[in-house]
């Protein structure tokens, strides 16, 4: 069995409203208000049927180490990243990777969370992070690979509902052909393109734009 993870965002006041109030160091250290996941999201999909995962199993051992995730659904967690969005990942064992979710925020320190990704099935696990308050490590799974390249370049991930999703790459800079090819395979599994946003990268694109216009 094999596995993995990812983050970003925009929209604050219904994370707020859901969390006890914390201190500033709580609000931009790792995105703590929304937990680092999609359990504070309404469920629903665009389809009515749930994300597909890929038909082959994740190679843990692959798809470890640095991955910038240039593009996402805005989520309420990761209301504080502005640029440079990073998933680095490590093997603990067969059925269990460390997560490291980091980004730059306009208030010049690092956003950074840890946490681990427990399998639940070839291509889809549940994420936790231990500081982060609402969460159930016993809960459903919240991340699922829906596509992965075949030399495990790009990547495209989200939970079963679809209310939070990610575009991964092993590099910050992608080509059009390529955002080209994330839109069409974005949309192919059931999501809007138009809902994802491109993230600002210091080695790659320094614009904010919905998938849809690549």
């Amino acid at each position: 069995m094999r596995r993995l993870l990812t983050s970003l965002g925009t929209i604050a006041l219904a994370a707020t409203l859901l969390t006890p109030v914390a201190g500033a160091q709580d609000l931009f250290d790792g995105g703590r208000l929304g937990g680092g996941s999609s359990q504070l999201i309404p469920s629903g999909s665009s389809t009515g049927s749930q994300l597909a995962e890929i038909e082959e199993a994740v190679d843990l051992e692959r798809y470890a180490g640095t991955w910038y995730q240039v593009a996402a659904l805005p989520q309420p967690y990761t209301l504080q990243c502005a640029r440079d969005t990073t998933a680095e990942y490590a093997v603990i064992d067969e059925d269990t990777i460390s997560v490291r979710n980091s980004c730059g925020t306009l208030f010049g320190q690092d956003s950074v969370i840890e946490g681990t990704a427990t399998t639940r099935s070839d291509a889809s696990l549940r994420v936790n992070f231990p500081d982060v308050p609402f969460q159930d490590p016993n809960g459903p799974t919240n991340y699922r690979v829906t596509y992965l390249a075949e030399d495990y370049s790009l990547a495209v991930v989200g939970d079963p509902n679809r209310t939070s999703g990610f575009v991964l790459s092993r590099t910050p800079d992608l080509s059009p052909q390529q955002w080209s090819q994330v839109r069409e395979t974005v949309e192919s599994r059931g999501f809007w393109s138009c809902s994802f946003l491109t993230v600002p990268m210091a080695e790659g694109r320094g614009d904010i734009a919905p998938l849809c216009t690549q």
